[in-house]
């Protein structure tokens, strides 16, 4: 694992798009998989403002939703596909038939199998960009939810329904999402993993610095052998880092 550590979120957002530039240069045709929650969103930015300067082209790749909501459709505010269409696709001007998402309306379980399907036509995940929660999940893999292949449909924990307020503006009666099990995820060409603030600090602590713990599922990443953990020095405070691995 490479560790990362950034100034300040503006720095952090930088240095992650700068490398996710440098893959998508480097590997056109991939398949990446992207969060849609709000660490990520200033990467997205960068990345957008690298297109038009021309250093990428962000329609060189393919992309795939890691996760939806469960009864949200892309006309609802917070839902992963109306942040991630707001915020990347549409300002990106990525055409529509190089992304894959789910249709949080839809059915679950053919959500997952056309997820499936994508992600096999692709020959998988080439860099999965992600965030970690606040209980440790990665997208919708809960803690104590077993690694799973392919997409999943994930009872919420309690955690995620309290925090998906932020996203929506008000409580909605989610219980459920899907999303690519971890299991899928680790198969990733490269992986990067992204936490700013002072309230990620103990979560990354024990995900990334303690022994892996399925109730902290990002914990399950740490082996993975492409790992680029990014973190502003807040998120970083609680950590022990060992110094060979951190460029700052």
């Amino acid at each position: 694992m490479i560790t990362i550590i950034a100034n300040d979120y503006d720095d952090l957002s930088y240095r992650t798009a700068g490398i996710a530039a440098g893959f998508i240069r480097k590997n056109p045709g991939s398949l990446l998989c992207l969060a849609a929650g709000d660490t990520p969103l200033g990467a997205y930015a960068e990345l957008i403002k690298m297109q038009e300067a021309g250093a990428v082209n962000l329609s060189d790749v393919y992309y795939a939703a890691l996760d939806e909501w469960v009864a949200l459709g892309p006309g609802d505010k917070g839902s992963c596909r109306q942040v991630m269409d707001d915020h990347f696709y549409l300002p990106a001007g990525i055409p529509r038939d190089r992304i894959h998402v789910y249709n949080g309306l839809g059915d679950p379980a053919a959500e997952c199998e056309a997820m499936n399907r994508w992600l096999a036509a692709r020959g998988g995940i080439g860099l999965t960009l992600l965030g970690v929660g606040m209980n440790g999940h990665i997208g919708f893999n809960e803690p104590n939810v077993k690694a799973a292949e392919g997409a999943i449909l994930v009872p919420l924990d309690d955690t995620t329904k309290t925090v998906s307020v932020k996203y929506f503006g008000r409580k909605r009666p989610v219980s459920a999402g899907v999303t690519i099990g971890l299991s899928t995820l680790l198969k990733a060409r490269e992986m990067l993993v992204m936490a700013n603030g002072a309230k990620k600090a103990a979560v990354i602590k024990s995900a990334f610095y303690g022994k892996p713990d399925p109730a902290v599922p990002a914990s399950m990443l740490q082996d993975h052998p492409a790992l680029t953990l990014l973190l502003d020095r807040d998120a970083a405070g609680m950590g022990s880092f060992t110094p060979g691995g951190i460029s700052s």
